[in-house]
């Protein structure tokens, strides 16, 4: 069946708004918690103003979260533009649309809106996509998507931008040092998230903030040790699941006084497009550069006998291991269904958990499951490369039979 891509957008803002609704006051009431739905700015150090009341406590929270960030460039201000929380206000896709920032949010919706019939062209200042992920697979993941008939941009600041006469948008960028423009039906920003604390009046209560968010501790406490922050406002982790754990430990050290610190080695995290990008722990530049001993497994997800099952997509997987299917230092997996394969590896990291210990766990067969697929394999394969692997197998297995020798 050919897409609705007016029912598409009316589907994606009926489960926001089903998802988005959080729980009821009532329920919430059951709990010991009162909803005030005010503003609510500071008066000091432990007194909160919310509408006409004044709040006192002991210890704060702040999580009032992250708000689409909007680059310093010329005429944005006055031009009508877009961003992920606005986008599927829209009656149906547009004919055309440029995305500036080709992170995870400008991946995602590149892809998405160009599968509902869109032509789609994303601007990246930088000279790749998705810096926070390893560089070999976001650009395999950035030729999938250009195959499909996304178009990129990269090494591209846009300068200006501005209204056509017909209704549309125009981008003066400089690309690689030559001017260029950019015209499509609708601009969108996608140039990362900042913290929402506008009128908080943070200063109130002595709690420091800067661009990216506000100042924590490993506990997460402000600089007010009677304050603490958690979430999208804190400026690390721009993800719900992070924010919800972030919290949980921000309250638990707040209510009871613990002094339990935030440990983000195990924080991973997913690009939704078609094949995903999951990560977890560190890539393999980023061993490179602290100059930690590894080893980076490979594996090809379209080869397992599950993924030929079904046709998955080509993808990679990149594994980084202490020598010999040690330590698990991180994991990229670009692939279909990647944010649920990416858990076994999140988990090995959490709880310290050797490479070879998950190779050698049985795994249902046929599954999508990685870790089965290469330490065993890949020893093979490098045996067979080395001149006298027959010989190797006869000394070391103990095999009798005929020899050449």
């Amino acid at each position: 069946a050919s897409p609705d891509p007016a029912g598409a957008l009316e589907w994606v803002r009926e489960i926001t708004n089903r998802i988005g609704a959080g729980p009821k006051e009532q329920h919430l009431a059951k709990q010991g918690v009162e909803l005030l739905r005010d503003t609510a700015v500071f008066e000091d150090e432990h007194t909160v103003r919310v509408g006409g009341q004044l709040l006192a406590a002991k210890r704060i929270l702040i999580a009032t979260g992250s708000r689409p960030a909007r680059p310093h460039i010329e005429g944005l201000e006055q031009t009508r533009c877009l961003t992920n929380l606005t986008l599927f206000d829209l009656p149906r896709p547009p004919r055309s649309m440029i995305i500036i920032g080709a992170g995870s949010i400008g991946m995602e919706i590149s892809q998405a809106f160009n599968r509902l019939g869109t032509q789609v062209t994303v601007l990246e200042a930088t000279g790749r996509v998705m810096p926070r992920d390893d560089a070999e697979l976001a650009e395999q993941l950035r030729q999938h998507l250009e195959a499909e008939g996304v178009q990129f941009a990269l090494n591209t600041q846009v300068r200006r931008v501005e209204p056509t006469p017909g209704g549309g948008r125009t981008c003066n960028a400089l690309v690689r040092g030559d001017e260029r423009s950019f015209e499509a039906e609708e601009l969108l920003i996608a140039t990362g998230r900042e913290p929402e604390v506008a009128d908080l009046r943070l200063e109130r209560a002595g709690v420091a903030c800067q661009e990216d968010g506000i100042r924590v501790n490993e506990q997460l406490q402000t600089s007010n040790p009677r304050i603490y922050a958690a979430g999208d406002v804190i400026g690390r982790w721009p993800f719900t699941h992070m924010a919800t754990l972030e919290g949980k430990l921000a309250a638990r050290n707040a209510l009871l006084d613990e002094h339990e610190p935030m440990n983000y080695t195990a924080a991973g995290w997913c690009t939704f497009t078609d094949p995903e990008l999951a990560s977890v722990g560190i890539n393999e530049a980023q061993a490179q550069e602290r100059g930690i001993e590894h080893e980076v497994y490979r594996i090809k997800p379209e080869l397992l006998d599950r993924a030929r099952i079904e046709g998955r997509p080509a993808g990679m997987a990149k594994i980084i291991a202490e020598p010999n299917g040690g330590r698990i230092f991180g994991a990229q997996i670009l692939a279909a269904r990647a944010g649920e394969l990416i858990q076994e590896f999140v988990a090995a990291i959490a709880h310290g958990i050797p490479f070879r210990a998950l190779a050698h766990d049985v795994h249902p067969y046929p599954t999508l499951s990685l870790p089965h697929y290469v330490p065993g394999q890949e020893d093979w394969l490098k045996a067979m490369h080395e001149p006298d692997w027959p010989g190797r197998l006869r000394r070391e297995g103990g095999f009798v039979g005929r020899s050449d020798d």
